[in-house]
C-alpha cells in the first residue's frame, strides 16, 4: 500500500511533465571511446575481423582487410612492431594505426593476457609511452547497446524492461554532457566515466536502446541535459550531489527511496568485520577502541573518528574510510564493505563480555547466531573471534585480545541520483521508464524524438 501512495500522484505530475512537452530530439552521433577497463597497460594486442569489409591504414600504406584478416601489433626493444595476417613482424615508423569500417561489422581485440572484447565501429591504435592506446570510434546508439547491459543486466529485460529504457535514457543523457563543446572522447571506465563492453554483452537490452532512441533527460526550464548521475543501489536513500562532489545540483538531490529496500541481495545489506587492530593499522594508529561516525542526512557517513587504546585519534573521511576495505577487483559478496551508508559497532573477543556496547539492528536469532560463531572454540586454537584480522583477510593463526568492529552497511556505489536495483523494482511494479526518471531526477523533462 506505501507504493501503490507514492505512486498515485507522482503519476499525474508525470504525466504532465513527460507527454505534453517534447523538446527536440537528440540525434545519434559518432563518438570516440578510449579503451582502458581491460586495455589500459596493453603492450601486445591482436585485432581480428569478424565481419564486414574494413581498410587498414597505417604510414603510408592503405589497405583491404576484410573478415578473416588480423592485425598484431606488439614492441621489442621500446619500438613498436605489428604483423598483418601472420606475415613477418615490421617496425611501425609511425605511432598511429587506423582500422576504418566500409560496411558495418566487427572487430575482436585481445590481448595475451585474457582479455577479449567484440566491437563495432572503427579502431584506432596509438603508441604511446610504451604501450598501445586503443580508441574504439562508434555510433553514438550502438555504444549504448555495449553500456546498458554492463550497468545493468540483459537479464532485467523478462520483468524489467522499462528499468532498461529508464538506465538507455540515462546513459544516453551521460553521454551527451561527457561530450558537449565538441568534445567527442570519454573511456570505458566505469570509475572514469560509464561501463562499456562493446558487442560482448549486446542483448535483449537493446530493445530499450532502439525504444528510447534519441531521448535524454533535460532541465525542464532550460531543457539543456542534466548530469543524469546514477548507481548500482543507494540503500534506500538517494544521495544529495553536493555530498558527493561538493557541488549543489537541483536534478540529484537527497531523498528516501522505498524501492530500493529489500532488494539487491548482497548490496542491499551488507556485513564487514575487521579486528581492532587492523582497522588501526589502516590508518596509522594502534588497537582501535572506539569509533564515532558522523553522517550526512541520509545516514551516509562524511567522516570517521577512530580512537586507540593509547588514547591516540584519527579522522578520515568517508569516501576514504570505504576505499581502505573495498574489494578492488574482487566479486561483490556480503561481507564486504561496498559503500558508505554504514553502522560500527563493537564486539569483544573475550566470550563472556562478548556483545558488550553492541546494539546492531540485526534481530536477536542473526545476533546470536553470529556471537555463537564468534565465541565458538576450536581445539588448541581459542576463540574464533579473536582470531578474525577481517572478512577479506580471513584469520590469524594467533589470537589477539583486542576484539573487532562490525560494520552493517546498505548499498552499493556513491547513491547520487538514480538507483539501478531501485529502477528494477519500480519497473516490476508497474512504473514506466518516464516514471522511473521522474522519480530520481527532479525539475526535469524527457526529451522526445
Amino acid at each position: 500500500m506505501l507504493r501503490i501512495m507514492y505512486r498515485l500522484p507522482f503519476l499525474w505530475i508525470g504525466a504532465l511533465f513527460f507527454l505534453l512537452v517534447q523538446p527536440a530530439p537528440c540525434n545519434a552521433t559518432m563518438i570516440s571511446v578510449e579503451l582502458v577497463w581491460n586495455f589500459s597497460q596493453a603492450g601486445w594486442v591482436q585485432i581480428d575481423i569478424l565481419k564486414g569489409d574494413y581498410q587498414l591504414k597505417f604510414e603510408n600504406t592503405t589497405c583491404k582487410f576484410p573478415a578473416g584478416s588480423d592485425l598484431q601489433v606488439g614492441w621489442g626493444g621500446w619500438t613498436p612492431v605489428l604483423r598483418i595476417n601472420h606475415d613477418e613482424f615490421q617496425v611501425a615508423s609511425e605511432s598511429v594505426i587506423e582500422i576504418k569500417g566500409l560496411k558495418p561489422g566487427s572487430l575482436r581485440v585481445k590481448t595475451p593476457e585474457g582479455s577479449v572484447s567484440c566491437y563495432r565501429g572503427d579502431l584506432q591504435l596509438n603508441w604511446q609511452e610504451g604501450r598501445w592506446r586503443l580508441i574504439n570510434r562508434v555510433d553514438s546508439e550502438d555504444y549504448l547497446k555495449g553500456v546498458v547491459p554492463i550497468e545493468m543486466s540483459n537479464e532485467w529485460a523478462k520483468g524489467g524492461l522499462e528499468a532498461l529504457k529508464a538506465q538507455a535514457v540515462a546513459a544516453r543523457t551521460y553521454l551527451v554532457r561527457q561530450t558537449e563543446g565538441g568534445k567527442r572522447m570519454i573511456t570505458d571506465s566505469p570509475d572514469i566515466h560509464q561501463a562499456y563492453a562493446g558487442m560482448s554483452v549486446e542483448g535483449a537490452a537493446s530493445k530499450a536502446i532502439e525504444a528510447t532512441r534519441g531521448e535524454i533527460v533535460v532541465d525542464s526550464q532550460t531543457k539543456a541535459p542534466i548530469d543524469a548521475l546514477y548507481s548500482s543501489h543507494n540503500g534506500g536513500y538517494a544521495e544529495d550531489a553536493k555530498n558527493v562532489w561538493g557541488n549543489p545540483d537541483i536534478h540529484n538531490v537527497a531523498h528516501p527511496d522505498p524501492y530500493s529496500q529489500g532488494i539487491g541481495g548482497a548490496v542491499n545489506h551488507w556485513r564487514f568485520i575487521v579486528s581492532a587492530s587492523q582497522l588501526g593499522s589502516a590508518f596509522g594508529v594502534g588497537p582501535v577502541q572506539r569509533v564515532k561516525l558522523d553522517k550526512y542526512p541520509s545516514g551516509r557517513v562524511k567522516s570517521v573518528e577512530i580512537e586507540d587504546e593509547f588514547g591516540q585519534t584519527a579522522i578520515i573521511k568517508g569516501k576514504k574510510f570505504v576505499q581502505a576495505f573495498y574489494p578492488f577487483g574482487q566479486p561483490i559478496r556480503r561481507e564486504a564493505f561496498l559503500g558508505s551508508l554504514f553502522e560500527a559497532e563493537f564486539v569483544s573477543s573475550s566470550p563472556e563480555r562478548s556483545g558488550q556496547g553492541y546494539s546492531s539492528g540485526m534481530d536477536s536469532s542473526d545476533y546470536a547466531g553470529w556471537l555463537k560463531y564468534f565465541t565458538s572454540y576450536q581445539e588448541d586454537q581459542g576463540p574464533l573471534l579473536s582470531r578474525i584480522i577481517s572478512s577479506s583477510l580471513g584469520t590469524a593463526a594467533n589470537p589477539q585480545p583486542f576484539g573487532v568492529f562490525i560494520f552493517e552497511g546498505r548499498g552499493w556505489g556513491h547513491g547520487v541520483g538514480m538507483s539501478q536495483w531501485g529502477a528494477y523494482q519500480m519497473a516490476q511494479l508497474g512504473f514506466n521508464y518516464q516514471d522511473i526518471l521522474g522519480y530520481y531526477y527532479k525539475r526535469v523533462l524527457v526529451s522526445k524524438g
